[in-house]
């Protein structure tokens, strides 16, 4: 099922827009719109306050929706996106080298079997606090939606918290995770460090909400 999955996804990309225009909305925003419009997975593991308030002039016209995301990322120096996996991944190389991110710590052992993505993700969230040595009770995200009736099954080993996050959502095939705290605030276990919504239009404008606020 997941290889089908990524074939799907990598048919998607390939498919050519007549007209795309940011319309002055910032790279953040413009990012969400495709993925929400073309029912794409996605991870947004970087936010800085550039991305979520600098307008974006862009057009392009019979492009692929991989080359149009490529050149909306082009317009941030900071920022790159890959497309492996079955999702759209935006992130920042300097963040994924940064040994204080918490999604840059490796969880020796992730096993998740039929669970519902908000479980997957809490397991996940308890995962990295134990790897982190933190002494809390087990909180975190808990991925808002409707998921069921679909089940995540994962088994990976010395995986990151980013990478598993991804597993996550491309397996779902309809959802996004997206970074809840500025960059500099990932050295810490705390409650939302990321959240996963369903790429069900009335999610959208709750996520960018959070993401434009996160920044003030």
């Amino acid at each position: 099922m997941q290889s089908v999955g990524v074939t799907l996804f990598e048919k998607n990309l390939d498919r050519r827009i007549e007209r795309f225009d940011t319309s002055g909305r910032t790279l953040v925003a413009s990012v969400v719109d495709l993925a929400y419009k073309y029912q794409l997975p996605m991870a947004v593991e970087y936010v800085d306050r550039d991305a979520t308030t600098r307008p974006l002039n862009l057009q392009s016209h019979n492009e692929s929706l991989r080359q149009i995301f490529q050149a909306i990322i082009q317009q941030a120096p900071k920022y790159r996106v890959s497309f492996s996996q079955g999702l759209v991944d935006v992130f920042a190389p300097e963040a994924r080298e940064d040994p204080s991110n918490l999604l840059n710590k490796v969880i020796k052992d992730f096993t998740v079997t039929q669970l519902d993505t908000h479980q997957a993700d809490l397991e996940l969230f308890c995962a990295l606090g134990r790897e982190a040595g933190s002494s809390g009770g087990c909180g975190g995200s808990i991925a808002i939606g409707q998921w069921q009736p679909l089940k995540i099954t994962l088994h990976l080993k010395n995986a990151k918290a980013y990478e598993i996050l991804n597993a996550i959502a491309a397996q779902n095939g309809k959802a996004i995770w997206t970074l809840m705290v500025r960059p500099e605030n990932l050295s810490k276990i705390q409650g939302n460090l990321w959240y996963v919504y369903p790429l069900e239009q009335s999610f959208k404008a709750v996520l960018l909400e959070r993401l434009v606020n996160m920044e003030r």
